[in-house]
This record gives C-alpha cells, sequence and structure tokens, in this order.
C-alpha cells in the first residue's frame, strides 16, 4: 500500500464568495509561528522514513506563504520521508504564483494546481476572486516559461449570472489553447453561509447537466481523458495524489483539519490554527471511524465507480449475483449509464457519472 502526505495551509489573502473551507486571512506573524508547528509536525511523525508517493500542498492557498516559510516546509519533509519519486504538488492563485517561482522552492515541485475558475472577468467578479482573466493566463505562462511540465487548472462550472454557457464557451478555449497537463472541472453546487448562497441560493441546476456533457465532450476532443467524474488529464498525467485517495491508499495529515488514512482508520487533525501553533504542531489526531472489511469494500465500490476504470470483474460479478442488482445494472447498461469495460467490470458513461450517487447506492 502506498503512502502520500497532505499538508493544510490555512490561509487566504482573502476569503471568496463561494468558499466554505476552513481558512484565515494572512498574518505575517501567526504565519510565520504556523509554519514552525507545521514544521515540528512533519519532524516528528511517526512515519519518519517511509517512502512517500505524492505530497499534496492545499489550503486556503499554500501560494501565499512567502519562499523562505516555503523551503522550510520543503526541507522537514525532504528530510523526514523518502521523496525521490513523489509527485509534489502546490494549490497556487494566480496572484500569488511569484512565490512559487522563487527557485528555492520552484524546483522541489513536480506539480502545479492553479486555481483560475473561469476565464471570464465577470464571473470572476462573482466568484469574489482577486485575480483577473489576464493575471491568470500570465500566471501559466510564467509557470511554463519557469519550467513547469505539468500543471493543472481548475475551471468551475453552472455558475451564477447572464450568458454563463457562451462564457464558459470562452474559458474552455482558453484553457484548451493553453494546454494544460490536466484539467478539474467542477459544477458550483452553493454552500449555505457563504456570500455566494446568500446573493444567488442555488442556481443553474437545470443547465447543469447540459453544461458537464458539453465540458465532457470538448475535453475529449481536445485529447483529454475523463479518468474521474470531475477531472481530465492528457495520456500519464492522472494526478498521482488523487488516486492515491480514490485507491483506498494511505495518507498522513499535516495542520489542523487535515485528515488521514491508516488503512483502516480515518483521522483528523481536529483544532484550530491557533491551537495547533499553541501544542507547537503535536495534536493527537481524532480517529473519526474505523472501517470494517464489509466497509472498506463498500467504499471500494464507491471511489471505483468515480473513475472511468470502473469496478473490477469480481466485484462486479459479486454485484450481479444479486437478482434486484443485476435488473438494475442491465437497466444501466441498456439506459448507456455505464457499460462492461474491456476488463470485465463495469464503468459508468458521462451521463451515468451525473446520477452517480444515486447508481452507487443501489450498487451498495
Amino acid at each position: 500500500m502506498s503512502t502520500s502526505a497532505y499538508v493544510h495551509i490555512p490561509f487566504c489573502a482573502r476569503k471568496c464568495n463561494y468558499c466554505a473551507f476552513y481558512s484565515a486571512a494572512t498574518n505575517s506573524v501567526k504565519i510565520e509561528k504556523y509554519v514552525s508547528a507545521l514544521e515540528n509536525q512533519i519532524r516528528n511523525s511517526p512515519s519518519k522514513g517511509e517512502k512517500i508517493k505524492s505530497v499534496f500542498f492545499g489550503g486556503g492557498t499554500p501560494s501565499v506563504l512567502p519562499p523562505h516559510l516555503f523551503e522550510r516546509l520543503l526541507s522537514a519533509l525532504f528530510d523526514t520521508f523518502d521523496l525521490s519519486d513523489a509527485e509534489i504538488t502546490t494549490e497556487l492563485n494566480p496572484d500569488s504564483v511569484d512565490n512559487i517561482l522563487d527557485p528555492s522552492v520552484f524546483t522541489k515541485f513536480t506539480r502545479f494546481s492553479m486555481g483560475v475558475q473561469s476565464f471570464d472577468d465577470e464571473e470572476l467578479s462573482v466568484l469574489g476572486r482577486i485575480h483577473n482573466a489576464d493575471q491568470a493566463i500570465k500566471a501559466y505562462e510564467k509557470l511554463r516559461s519557469a519550467g513547469a511540465k505539468n500543471i493543472n487548472i481548475d475551471l468551475m462550472l453552472a455558475l451564477p449570472g447572464e450568458n454563463h454557457f457562451q462564457k464558459l464557451e470562452k474559458t474552455l478555449e482558453t484553457a484548451i489553447k493553453l494546454s494544460p497537463e490536466h484539467i478539474s472541472a467542477y459544477i458550483l453546487t452553493p454552500e449555505e453561509n457563504t456570500p455566494l448562497y446568500e446573493k444567488y441560493g442555488y442556481f443553474n441546476d437545470d443547465i447543469a447537466p447540459d453544461i458537464y456533457r458539453h465540458v465532457c465532450n470538448e475535453l475529449a476532443s481536445a485529447g483529454y481523458e475523463h479518468y474521474e467524474i470531475s477531472n481530465f488529464a492528457k495520456k500519464d498525467y492522472r494526478c498521482v495524489h488523487n488516486m492515491c485517495y480514490w485507491t483506498q491508499q494511505k495518507y498522513l495529515a499535516f495542520g489542523p483539519t487535515a485528515c488521514g488514512f491508516d488503512g483502516t482508520s480515518r483521522f483528523r487533525i481536529d483544532c484550530s490554527t491557533d491551537e495547533f501553533i499553541e501544542k507547537n504542531g503535536l495534536v493527537e489526531p481524532f480517529v473519526e471511524e474505523t472501517l470494517s472489511s464489509t466497509n472498506l469494500e463498500e467504499e471500494k465500490t464507491m471511489l471505483s465507480l468515480r473513475l472511468c476504470d470502473g469496478i473490477d470483474k469480481q466485484t462486479f460479478d459479486r454485484i450481479i449475483s444479486d437478482k434486484q442488482k443485476k435488473a438494475f445494472v442491465d437497466n444501466l447498461l441498456s439506459s448507456s449509464l455505464a457499460y462492461v469495460n474491456d476488463k470485465g467490470g463495469l464503468s459508468l458513461t458521462d451521463d451515468g457519472f451525473l446520477v452517480s450517487n444515486e447508481i452507487i447506492r443501489n450498487l451498495m
């Protein structure tokens, strides 16, 4: 079983209108104290010396860290674990790309994930993003010029406002022209207690399926493999870190609210940023659940159906041995919501992905 590591940076230059994640405004003194605590947590990891397949810096916005603090965290990781073959990713925003471009930081990363969301300025304003479309393009070009060979861009679909479909066409055209190795495209679901929800409530539910199908078709035509519900990659550029999540591999958790998995138990660093700093990063993980073999098998089915690879033949045969489930599967196949893949298992189509929650619920 492979091991990955997630490193949480809970700071943002400004919270976006749609964001319900745990994050805090930037504060130079607090950031420095936080990095010291995080560095201490990493260096005191019980998994010290382990070979790590992938590291992912998420947030928040990791790129708000000054280069010298980023370098300290990277050094702690390289000193503590075997990262010789690791995919090392950081999330970043276009407005803070220069922090990532510092040579002491840039050369340690093998992958960059940029939060673009849209290439339309009106939509970016609605979302509360700091950057505009031109800044996003220039930030991407800076990464390329510096030598980045593996870039993901995040896009959001079914946004509020007029003429979203036309604006999305412009966004897709720009994204495909830039030609990143990976594109994540998410249908935006408004979260309660966010400014976006307060202003718009639920929106574009009626056209979201058509938008999703259109994006899938456009990206497939541009050479991207639709390998997970919301993720598209050029050949050999699937996100290693996310594949660890989706194939039930182990992952370590660093930073407050970060979640981990040891193969049977899920745990969380269950504390605030202030408490994390107070305890110098040495916070005992809280075990949220321990999964039985049946739980693990059910979860494997659920996660596998999120991927184009689908469930394997053995799992598929077990499912259709139940008459009621077999009838349900037969209906999926005749409705083109699923197909028998080349390994004899079951995979969902793009239309199947749209109703994947219902399908998974019926096959569990």
